[in-house]
């Protein structure tokens, strides 16, 4: 049963978020029929962006209507599903986010999520995101935010501690560990098989196994 809707995407010029969303939406069929409305503030990033999705579009035959607007607002209206991969001069901020601490004896994993980067990070990234809630609450108030942005849990906690938004967030670190697995073990992706729990950007693998063998790896 498909599911037609309108999905607003903000932050569609990102090539790297963008290109993983892409990913997900155009290769099945159930949401054949929907309208993607693709959001950025860069006409040139959006612009390549758009063609993108476009030859996706056509050559899955995921059969989805593609629109673009650099006007988050107008995009908003009606929308079911509003997905955000937003960020503020993402590397060379997040690159001083690990660097100043770094430089005072803090080491961090990555400087994004958590620790005194992950808190300079949220300061900066939240009052953005929030003002995509209000848009939400206002033009499309029965919409499902779906975040693809970091600081991953700390936009969803202000998210449901300061908005009335139906927010959810998305990560796919389950699928990037049993890559990240197989290539420790030296084997194709395909062989392994993984169960996971947790939160987003907390998740644990809780078992390992050989997808044909059942072997525990």
């Amino acid at each position: 049963m498909r599911n037609i809707a309108k999905i607003v995407f903000i932050g569609a010029g990102s090539m790297c978020f963008g290109l993983s969303m892409f990913r997900d939406m155009f290769f099945g069929e159930k949401l054949r029929g929907s309208t993607l409305m693709l959001v950025d503030i860069n006409p040139e990033s959006l612009g390549r962006m758009t063609a993108l999705a476009g030859m996706l579009n056509e050559l899955s035959g995921a059969g989805l209507k593609i629109e673009h607007t650099t006007d988050r607002r107008a995009a908003l209206d009606g929308a079911g599903f509003v997905l955000n991969s937003t960020a503020i001069d993402r590397n060379r901020l997040w690159k001083l986010d690990y660097e100043i601490p770094k430089k005072y004896g803090i080491r961090q994993t990555l400087g994004e999520n958590g620790g005194p980067g992950g808190l300079s990070f949220t300061l900066r990234t939240l009052p953005m995101v929030l003002d995509f809630a209000r848009d939400i609450e206002e033009l499309c108030p029965k919409a499902l935010l779906i975040n693809f942005s970091n600081p991953e849990s700390r936009i969803i906690l202000a998210l449901g501690k300061y908005s009335n938004v139906c927010a959810v967030g998305l990560c796919e670190g389950i699928f990037g560990g049993q890559g990240h697995v197989a290539h420790i073990m030296d084997m194709p992706k395909e062989e392994v098989d993984v169960w996971g729990a947790g939160l987003n950007h907390f998740q644990w693998l809780t078992h390992i196994r050989h997808r044909e063998t059942g072997e525990d790896l």
